[in-house]
């Protein structure tokens, strides 16, 4: 049986960025995942726009600013998977990537607490790209 995998979205006036976030995560291969939003109070539309998503795999928590260290606290509360993978509002995922760590993790990562991808940082609206590659750390 699949592992339970929780994506957790802190967010924080990200009305501009937030669809796309939520649209990566739920594009998500693995098929075993949750999606936890927090709004973090914030002041735009970002908490209108999440909760167009809000079902069955996407839960939408609304409390006060507190920041962005409260925001993840209560997103990581309220998991259940049996990994996290952390997402912030304006950052995608490769359709594959919780997949091919899942993969990694399942087959050959015993002894491994932290496996992180290729991360690719975009720059500017032009969405150029300098890429890293992937890691994975032991306990």
């Amino acid at each position: 049986m699949s592992k339970l995998v929780s994506i957790l979205i802190p967010a924080y006036n990200a009305e501009k960025w937030i669809s796309e976030t939520i649209e990566s995560a739920l594009s998500q291969t693995w098929p075993e995942k949750e999606i936890i939003i927090v709004d973090d109070g914030s002041k735009d539309n970002t908490l209108l726009v999440a909760k167009k998503y809000q079902s069955k795999r996407v839960r939408i928590i609304s409390q006060q600013n507190k920041g962005a260290s409260a925001a993840r606290n209560a997103a990581l509360k309220s998991a259940q998977g049996d990994y996290i993978q952390w997402l912030d509002a304006d950052d995608l995922l490769a359709p594959n990537k919780i997949t091919a760590q899942m993969r990694y993790a399942e087959e050959g990562g015993k002894g491994l607490n932290l496996f992180s991808g290729r991360m690719v940082y975009f720059i500017g609206e032009s969405r150029k790209r300098n890429s890293f590659p992937a890691r994975c750390g032991a306990t």
